[in-house]
């Protein structure tokens, strides 16, 4: 984005993030709510040791766009020039926030990211090159001709050169779906066989999203929503604690509803415990994966469904909790974000205000300094 000839919508927009960053940092936690480049949507970001943010986000039509990668040091103005991810032009769907690419850093700041294309359903992977100067050709980890493909792919990556790609997919009722997995040990250089992981019976639902985390401690983990019966849509979590080879699954919250509900999750890891979050019925809520009986939520009455929810902890324990308040399936609706302190309890240090793109969903990222990051 260049700072010149910038229109009078996108100059307010830049002085309220600096409003609500200030209000944060008289409480002592700074919340920084950024715009990506203009057109973009869906957000992925993660940080790397310098500090320095990366961004993985879509442009183009929803039947098929381009992912792009930006990155932003921590005192540069403005992000780096877009450069594009997927080497086969138009290769990436983008009907909302359950689409478009997922991305996670690995050893020495590599990126690893996967996205999807359906009519023939396809799975593709590419990685930032060892220099860092751009992504190496996209390859094809995974295709099915019959079948369906709603959602993207999730992926992780650990210290220890492990890549773990995640999906679901099926030939018939989301109760007939099947949370599937593709793993590398050697950084995605060779990934092994496609298998399933999720439980036989608990199906999965067609287009709610799954995200995935590699801990420091080996845990791999998975949330996922379910479709058993075609009925219970209950929020799921797996997690393996030997690399991604086998996986329990147990149910987050339980939500009767004989449809798909079209929601999306996320995970963070804090200093205690991971935390994932989740919408059930209109509300989002997060919760430590060790405590999955202590669910926090915002409090307040909300204007419309409130979805498509972000996590993000520091270093202190700090929570933040960011969601999209809006009518509507692909409605990104009116961003809000809550802080909560190490116990899961709200704090008074919130915001809201700027309206999240149709068909997207804001991310976060924590900073070296505990400070949080909130991409729109």
């Amino acid at each position: 984005m260049k700072r010149a000839g910038l229109p009078l919508l996108a100059i307010a927009a830049v002085a309220l993030a600096a409003v609500w960053s200030a209000n944060a940092l008289w409480g002592g936690v700074a919340v920084d709510v950024v715009r990506i480049p203009e057109g973009g949507r869906m957000p992925r970001a993660v940080i790397d040791a310098a500090g320095v943010v990366h961004v993985i986000y879509f442009e183009g039509v929803m039947s098929g766009g381009e992912l792009l990668h930006v990155a932003r040091a921590p005192d540069a103005p403005d992000w780096t020039r877009p450069v594009r991810v997927n080497s086969q032009p138009r290769s990436a769907i983008g009907m909302g926030p359950m689409d478009g690419g997922q991305v996670a850093r690995g050893p020495r700041g590599r990126l690893h990211v996967v996205w999807f294309q359906t009519n023939p359903n396809r799975i593709f992977y590419t990685r930032s090159r060892p220099d860092g100067d751009g992504f190496e050709p996209q390859r094809t980890l995974w295709q099915e001709a019959q079948g369906r493909l709603e959602a993207g792919p999730a992926v992780a990556a650990d210290d220890a050169g492990g890549v773990f790609l995640f999906w679901h997919a099926g030939a018939g009722e989301d109760a007939e779906r099947a949370v599937h997995a593709l793993a590398s040990h050697d950084g995605g250089d060779t990934f092994g066989a496609a298998r399933r992981v999720s439980k036989a019976a608990e199906g999965a639902c067609g287009c709610c999203n799954l995200a995935a985390l590699a801990e420091p401690g080996g845990a791999v983990r998975v949330s996922y929503r379910s479709a058993r019966g075609n009925v219970r849509r209950d929020q799921r979590l797996l997690t393996s604690g030997d690399a991604g080879r086998t996986f329990d699954d147990r149910s987050i919250h339980p939500w009767e509803i004989g449809a798909c509900p079209v929601t999306t999750t996320t995970l963070s890891h804090g200093p205690d415990d991971t935390r994932v979050a989740w919408e059930t019925d209109g509300q989002v809520y997060f919760a430590p994966v060790g405590r999955l009986d202590e669910p926090s939520s915002p409090a307040g009455e909300a204007r419309f469904r409130r979805k498509n929810p972000v996590v993000a902890v520091n270093g202190r324990g700090d929570t933040l909790l960011a969601w999209g308040d809006g009518p509507g399936l692909r409605a990104g609706g009116t961003l809000h974000w809550r802080i909560f302190d190490d116990q899961g309890r709200p704090t008074r240090h919130h915001g809201n205000g700027p309206t999240v793109p149709s068909g997207s969903a804001p991310a976060a990222v924590v900073r070296p300094d505990d400070s949080f990051l909130l991409l729109f």
